[in-house]
C-alpha cells in the first residue's frame, strides 16, 4: 500500500480538484466531531492517499473551495458568526475555546435558573400540602421528590 502511494504520480489540475472536492465531501459526511475540515487535516488526508506529494501550499489556490466546505460543516455546529470567522481564518482552537467558554456560561445560567425554579416549585408544593388533601408525593418526579424531602 505504501509502495503504491510512492509509485503513483501525484494528481494535478482538474483531477486534483475532483480529488480535493471528493475528500472534502467525505469529511463533511463524517462530521465535525470526527473530521473537522482544516487545511492541514485535508492536506494530511490527501498526502496519505498519495494524491499530492508537495507541501500544504499545494492547496493555496483551492482556498475558496476549502473555505466553502468549512463553512458548510460549521454552519450546523452551533458557532456564533464571530466563532465561525475565527475558525475559517485558521484559528480553530481559538474558535473552539470561545464556543466552549460561551456554552459553559450558558450552562451556569441554566443551572441557576433550574435551582431557582426548583426552589419556587418546592414552595408551591409545601403550600399545596398544607392547604389540601392531595398526596403530592405521588405526583412529583423522582428528582423533585428528593429535593422536597431534603427541604423538609
Amino acid at each position: 500500500m505504501l509502495q503504491e502511494c510512492i509509485d503513483k504520480p501525484a494528481l494535478r489540475g482538474k483531477e486534483l480538484d475532483k480529488a480535493i472536492e471528493s475528500e472534502l465531501q467525505l469529511m463533511l459526511d463524517e462530521g465535525y466531531d470526527i473530521s473537522p475540515i482544516t487545511h492541514k487535516k485535508l492536506y494530511d488526508r490527501l498526502k496519505g492517499k498519495g494524491y499530492i506529494k508537495g507541501k500544504i501550499s499545494t492547496l493555496s489556490s483551492r482556498k475558496e473551495l476549502i473555505s466553502r466546505y468549512m463553512t458548510e460543516q460549521i454552519e450546523s455546529n452551533g458557532f456564533t458568526e464571530r466563532e465561525k470567522q475565527v475558525y475559517i481564518n485558521g484559528k480553530s482552537n481559538k474558535a473552539l475555546l470561545e464556543k466552549n467558554k460561551r456554552l459553559e456560561k450558558r450552562v451556569q445560567e441554566l443551572e441557576y435558573l433550574l435551582d431557582a425554579n426548583t426552589e419556587i416549585l418546592m414552595n408551591i408544593i409545601q403550600e399545596v400540602k398544607l392547604r389540601g388533601k392531595v398526596d403530592i408525593d405521588l405526583l412529583l418526579a423522582p428528582h423533585l421528590l428528593r429535593n422536597y424531602k431534603v427541604s423538609k
